[in-house]
């Protein structure tokens, strides 16, 4: 008899240790979802604002290419390019192909 009855005890200490385990897991568990809804409200502010400067972006890149549209439709079209000689290359491989 005395055997079981320290199974017993046994038994309900190794339930509870099991209980006192599952309970600091599952708020462990609660605090990393906590944390993790909070890193995740600060990753859509983020997403926000960076979705907000993209659109500003976009804005100012459409009204430099209109600009740039505007400015090359009133060069005169008898205004010659401006000439750029050829760029002389000083290295000897480069010489011999040049001279080929």
């Amino acid at each position: 008899m005395m055997r079981s009855t320290r199974q017993g005890t046994t038994c309900a200490e190794s339930e509870e240790m099991t209980m006192q385990q599952l309970m600091g897991m599952m708020q462990g568990l609660q605090e990393a979802m906590a944390a993790s809804k909070v890193e995740q409200d600060r990753m859509q502010e983020d997403l926000t604002a960076c979705q907000a400067r993209n659109e500003e972006l976009c804005r100012m890149n459409e009204d430099l290419r209109r600009g740039w549209r505007n400015h090359t439709g009133q060069r005169d079209v008898d205004e010659p390019e401006p000439f750029t000689p050829p760029r002389e290359f000083s290295t000897p491989f480069s010489q011999k192909i040049w001279r080929r």
